[in-house]
C-alpha cells in the first residue's frame, strides 16, 4: 500500500479520478433545480449564439455566460435526442409532461461535470505546494461539501463561481511557489471565467495583489535579510505578475463572451450599472434571520450564521484548529502562508458582499472551498499531533486513521441527504431543528418534487389543481400532471405550502388566510427532512367525472395515432339548462406531433349545432403533443344546454381539429372505415321538459 501511495502514477492518475467521481456522482443524480431564469437564459443564448446574433449573448448583468454556455450543450443534445424544438424546451408550444424536468437535468450535467474536473484538478493543484494528505483531505472534503453540492445540483451560478475563483487562487499559489509562468495564465484565465459567471468575481483582483504581495515579501524576507534591499526588484515582479495576470483574464472574457466583440463598453457599462443598483437595493422579497422575516439588510451577521451553519461537524471545528496552530506553528512553516492567504479569502469576501443590502444564503458559496482546505489543514495536523505523543508514536497508522475516519463522518454526514443536500445545517450548532429558527430554508424548494408525485398517484389526478405559491410553483408544476394555479380559486383540490414561503410571510393576505385555517387541521401530506417539514399538502382528491352516469367501451380512431377506447357521461336525460358532463378515455400509441382540440358537439335531428364545447384536452393541461405512447388520458368536458332548449332526441359526437387549419382529424371506426364528417357519433341525448311545481 505504501509503494502504490508513492506511486507517480497512481497519484497522477487514480486518484484524481477516483475524486472526480466523488464529486461528480453526487451532483449529477437526480439534479434538483428551483430557479428556472438560467435555464431561459441558456437556451437564448444557444440560439442567438447559433443565430451569430452577437448582442444576443447578452442575457443578463451577472453576466452567466459560463453557466449558460455550459448548459446550452445538454439543452441543445437533449433537444437533439427528443426532437424538440427551442419553444417546447422554452414551454411556449406543448410538449410532454416532465419534458422541462428531464431538460433541466441535462443542463445541469455539463456543470455538474466542470465543477468536478475542477474539484479534481485542486488535488493536483494542491499536491504540488502542500502535504500530500492535504491535498487528498481538501479535495475530498470539498467533494462532499454540503452547502457546495446542494448548488452544484442548480443550474444557476454560485458554484461555477466559487469553482473558478477557487481554481485561479490555486494557480496563483502554485505559480508563486514554483515560478512557472503556466501556472499564472492557467490563473488569469480561471479567473475569466469566473468574470463571465458573476460580477462578484471582481474580489479576484484586489485578491491577487494580495496573494502576490505576501508571496513577495515571503520571498524577499528569505532571501535579503536587509530591510530596504532589493524591493525595487520585488515591487517590479509584483506589477509584472499583476499585469499578466490581469491581461490574460481579461483576453479569456473578451473571446469566449461573443457580446463583447460588437459592444464592450456598452456591455460592461450595463453589468456596471445593475451591480451597483443591486448593492444598494433591497431584495424584493422579505429576509428571513433570527426568527423573523425583514425587508431589512440583516447585516454581516447573516453571513456568519450562514458559514457557521452551512459548514459540517467536520470542518468548523477543523478551521479553527488550523487556524490557531497557525498562529503557534513554526513561523517559517510555508504551508501558513497558504492558510493565512485562504484565511483572508474567507474574510475579505465575505466583507464584500456584506456591503450589499441584497442578501442571499447562496452569496456565501465562493468562500466554501477555501474553508475546505483551512479545514483539511486542521485535520491533518491535528492526526499529526496526536501521531507524536509518547503513548501513541508505536502506532505510526495512527494520523492516516485519523484523517481517513474524518473523511467517512464527513460522507456519513452528507450523504444521507441525497439529492436534498441543502437541508443539512451543522449538527454541532442543532441541526435543522435549530437552524429554522436562525436561517431561511428550502433555498432550492426541496420537497415540491416529492408533493407533485405523491398527488401524480392519487385518483383523478390529470384532473386536479393545485394552489401553490409562484415561487413554488416554479418547480412544483414541472412534476405535477394536474394543473397548478398560484392563485386561490374556487376549483382548487389541492393547497401546497412550503416552509421558504411561510417562514418569509410571502403571498400577502389571502396566503396568509388560507394557511391558517388549513394548519388547524390534519395535513394530506407532508414531508420532513432532518427533524423539520418542509411541504404540507391540504385538500382532497377531486370527485370523479360523471361518477354513476353510463359509461361503454368502444374504438375509434383518429389519424395515426389516438384511439378512443371508453367514454363516460352524467346522465343521458336531461332537462333544459342542464350541463353533461363527458369524460372521454383517449390512449395514444406513439408520441403525437401536432396539436388538436377536442370538440364535443349536440346536435338537433336536423343537424343543427345547439350546444358545444371546444377545448385541448383536460382544459390544456395535457395538449397532445404531450401525450406519450400507451398512455391513457382521461379528458372530461361540460356542456351547458340552453335553458330555451326544445325537448327532443339529440345527437352527441365529439373529434379532434387543428386549430391553426381548422382541418379536423381523419376518423375511423373499429372496422377501419372513415366516418363522415370526421366525427364520431357516441349516442342520443333525451331532452326532456323541465319540472313545473
Amino acid at each position: 500500500m505504501q509503494n502504490l501511495w508513492q506511486s507517480r502514477r497512481f497519484r497522477r492518475w487514480v486518484i484524481p479520478a477516483l475524486i472526480f467521481l466523488l464529486a461528480f456522482l453526487p451532483r449529477a443524480i437526480y439534479p434538483v433545480s428551483r430557479p428556472m431564469q438560467w435555464y431561459q437564459r441558456a437556451i437564448q443564448f444557444s440560439d442567438a449564439l447559433l443565430a451569430r446574433d452577437w448582442t444576443g449573448t447578452y442575457q443578463s448583468y451577472h453576466p452567466g455566460v459560463t453557466t449558460m454556455a455550459l448548459a446550452s450543450i445538454g439543452l441543445k443534445l437533449f433537444a437533439w435526442q427528443q426532437g424538440l424544438s427551442s419553444e417546447q424546451l422554452l414551454g411556449i408550444e406543448p410538449a410532454r409532461p416532465g419534458t422541462v424536468n428531464e431538460a433541466v437535468g441535462a443542463g445541469i450535467i455539463p456543470l455538474a461535470l466542470a465543477i468536478s474536473l475542477c474539484i479534481a484538478l485542486s488535488y493536483i493543484l494542491l499536491s504540488r505546494i502542500t502535504d500530500q494528505r492535504v491535498a487528498l483531505a481538501s479535495s475530498c472534503l470539498l467533494a462532499l461539501d454540503p452547502f457546495h453540492l446542494a448548488y452544484s445540483k442548480v443550474l444557476h451560478l454560485n458554484a461555477i463561481l466559487a469553482t473558478f475563483m477557487f481554481v485561479s487562487a490555486l494557480f496563483l499559489f502554485n505559480y508563486a511557489h514554483r515560478g512557472k509562468w503556466l501556472d499564472l495564465i492557467a490563473s488569469g484565465v480561471f479567473a475569466g471565467l469566473a468574470f463571465l459567471s458573476k460580477s462578484p468575481a471582481i474580489f479576484l483582483i484586489p485578491y491577487t495583489v494580495l496573494a502576490a504581495a505576501v508571496y513577495g515579501w515571503v520571498a524577499h524576507r528569505a532571501q535579503t535579510p536587509a530591510r530596504w534591499q532589493g524591493w525595487g526588484l520585488h515591487l517590479w515582479t509584483l506589477v509584472r505578475t499583476v499585469l499578466v495576470w490581469g491581461v490574460v483574464a481579461v483576453v479569456t472574457c473578451v473571446v469566449l463572451w461573443p457580446a463583447m466583440w460588437v459592444d464592450p463598453l456598452g456591455t460592461i457599462g450595463k453589468i456596471a450599472h445593475w451591480s451597483f443598483f443591486h448593492l444598494e437595493t433591497i431584495h424584493e422579497n422579505p429576509v428571513f434571520f433570527n426568527g423573523k422575516a425583514t425587508f431589512e439588510d440583516p447585516g454581516p451577521a447573516f453571513y456568519l450564521a450562514t458559514i457557521a451553519w452551512k459548514m459540517t461537524a467536520v470542518t468548523l471545528p477543523m478551521v479553527c484548529v488550523a487556524i490557531v496552530s497557525a498562529m503557534s506553528w513554526s513561523r517559517h512553516n510555508k504551508h501558513n502562508v497558504i492558510v493565512w492567504l485562504l484565511t483572508a479569502y474567507v474574510f475579505f469576501f465575505t466583507a464584500q458582499m456584506s456591503l450589499g443590502s441584497w442578501k442571499q444564503v447562496s452569496y456565501m458559496v465562493p468562500v466554501f472551498p477555501a474553508l475546505d482546505v483551512i479545514a483539511a489543514f486542521g485535520l491533518v495536523r491535528s492526526a499529526e499531533a496526536l501521531g507524536r505523543l509518547r503513548p501513541c508514536q508505536k502506532w505510526r497508522w495512527l494520523p492516516t486513521t485519523i484523517v481517513t475516519s474524518a473523511l467517512v463522518l464527513q460522507a456519513c454526514l452528507v450523504l444521507p441527504h441525497h439529492p436534498y443536500y441543502g437541508t443539512h445545517h451543522n449538527t454541532l450548532l442543532g441541526g435543522s431543528r435549530q437552524a429554522q429558527h436562525v436561517l431561511p430554508l428550502q433555498d432550492q424548494g426541496e420537497g415540491l418534487d416529492l408533493a407533485a408525485q405523491f398527488l401524480n398517484a392519487l385518483p383523478q389526478a390529470q384532473q386536479a389543481r393545485a394552489m401553490a405559491h409562484p415561487l413554488a410553483a416554479e418547480l412544483f408544476a414541472r412534476s405535477f400532471i394536474g394543473f397548478t394555479n398560484t392563485v386561490r380559486d374556487p376549483w382548487i383540490n389541492y393547497r401546497v405550502y412550503a416552509i421558504s414561503h411561510v417562514m418569509r410571510n410571502l403571498g400577502g393576505e389571502e396566503w396568509e388566510t388560507a394557511w391558517n385555517a388549513d394548519r388547524q387541521t390534519t395535513p394530506l401530506w407532508s414531508v420532513a427532512f432532518d427533524g423539520v417539514t418542509y411541504v404540507w399538502v391540504y385538500g382532497a382528491p377531486p370527485e370523479e367525472s360523471a361518477a354513476g352516469g353510463p359509461e361503454y367501451t368502444v374504438n375509434y380512431r383518429l389519424g395515426e395515432h389516438i384511439r378512443l377506447k371508453r367514454f363516460r357521461l352524467s346522465a343521458e336525460t336531461l332537462a333544459p339548462g342542464d350541463s353533461l358532463t363527458i369524460v372521454l378515455e383517449w390512449e395514444a400509441d406513439s408520441e403525437v406531433k401536432e396539436n388538436y382540440t377536442v370538440f364535443c358537439h349536440v346536435l338537433s335531428p336536423g343537424g343543427v349545432l345547439v350546444a358545444q364545447r371546444d377545448e385541448p384536452p383536460i382544459y390544456g393541461v395535457r395538449p397532445t403533443p404531450g401525450w406519450r405512447a400507451g398512455e391513457t388520458i382521461e379528458d372530461s368536458h361540460e356542456i351547458f344546454l340552453g335553458s330555451d332548449l326544445a325537448p327532443g332526441e339529440y345527437e352527441l359526437s365529439v373529434g379532434m381539429y387543428d386549430v391553426k387549419s381548422m382541418q379536423r382529424l381523419d376518423a375511423y371506426d373499429a372496422a377501419g372505415e372513415r366516418l363522415p364528417e370526421d366525427r364520431i357519433v357516441l349516442g342520443s341525448l333525451h331532452v326532456e321538459p323541465p319540472d313545473v311545481p
